[in-house]
C-alpha cells in the first residue's frame, strides 16, 4: 500500500492483521538507514512473531528508501520530515497510539517522534542505538570514501539493488544536520534499549537507558548487522511489550 502523505513524498507501507484476531495496540516498526521494512524486519522475522502474538504490524518504507520517494535533497531528510511523514501515516490509517520499535536510524527517528507527539506513543524500543555521533569519522560530502563506522555500512547499503546512493547520500547530510541530543528524553513513555554487544555504532547504549530511566539490553556475539534477527532480541522485545 502507499500514501502521499507530506510535500508530495509517497509513503510505501504494509498494515498486517493478525489472522486470530488483535491484541493490544498497534506496532509500528521503523527500520535502519539503507533498508527497508522487508530487509529490516519480515526477513528477521519480526512480523511473524509479532502476528503470532495478536499485534497489527504498521511497516513504512521510510522516505528514501525501499518502494518509497527517493527525494535527494537532504532538507528532505532532516528529522521533523520523517516525523510528519509518520504522523500523516497514523492519522491516515486512524491509529491513535502504537507501540513503536525502531533499530538504527528508525531508533532516532521513533525518539524524535516520541518527543513531538508523546500521547500517540505507549512503549518505546530503541534497537541498535546509542547516544554517539553516528557519522563520527564520516566526510558526509563523500559518505562511503573513508573508514569510519558510518562509512562502511554506507559502502554496503548503496550498493544493494533498489537503493539510490545518491538519495542516500542526502539523507545522512539531512539527519547530521540535527545531530542527536540526549536532553529532553521522552517523558513518561516506557523505554527499553537492545543492542548487539559487538555493536560498535550502539556504544554506551545502556548508559543512555540509565540516564532516561528506561531498561537495557544487550544481545551477547552479535553486531549492528545481525543484532535485529538474534532470537533474544525479539524475546526481550515482545516481553517488554506486553508487560
Amino acid at each position: 500500500m502507499s500514501a502521499n502523505l507530506v510535500d508530495g513524498v509517497t509513503m510505501h507501507y504494509v498494515d498486517v492483521r493478525p489472522s486470530a484476531g488483535e491484541a493490544g495496540v498497534p506496532v509500528l516498526l521503523l527500520h535502519g538507514f539503507g533498508t527497508d521494512f522487508a530487509m529490516n524486519w519480515r526477513a528477521a522475522g519480526w512480523e511473524r512473531a509479532l502476528e503470532a502474538a495478536g499485534r497489527r504490524v504498521l511497516g513504512p518504507d521510510l522516505r528514501g528508501h525501499g518502494a518509497s520517494d527517493k527525494p535527494r535533497e537532504s532538507t528532505a531528510y532532516l528529522p521533523e520530515c520523517f516525523v510528519a511523514d509518520l504522523l500523516a501515516l497514523l492519522d491516515t490509517l486512524e491509529v491513535e497510539r502504537v507501540d513503536l520499535v525502531g533499530y538504527s536510524m528508525g531508533s532516532r527517528l521513533a525518539w524524535e517522534l516520541a518527543l513531538a507527539a508523546p500521547d500517540r506513543i505507549r512503549r518505546l524500543v530503541l534497537g541498535g542505538f546509542g547516544p554517539r555521533d553516528a557519522f563520527a569519522g564520516t566526510d558526509l560530502s563523500d559518505p562511503g570514501a573513508g573508514e569510519g563506522a558510518f562509512d562502511r555500512v554506507y559502502r554496503t547499503v548503496a550498493a544493494l539493488p533498489g537503493n539510490d546512493a545518491e538519495a542516500l547520500a542526502a539523507c545522512a547530510r539531512g539527519q547530521a544536520a540535527r545531530p542527536f541530543r540526549e536532553e529532553p528524553a521522552p517523558a513518561g513513555i516506557p523505554l527499553l534499549l537492545v543492542a548487539g554487544a559487538r555493536d560498535e555504532l550502539a556504544r554506551d547504549a545502556a548508559g543512555l537507558a540509565e540516564r532516561c530511566g528506561g531498561s537495557h539490553v544487550e544481545v551477547a556475539g552479535r553486531d549492528h548487522a545481525n543484532a535485529v534477527s538474534a532470537r533474544g532480541f525479539r524475546q526481550a522485545v515482545l516481553a517488554f511489550l506486553d508487560s
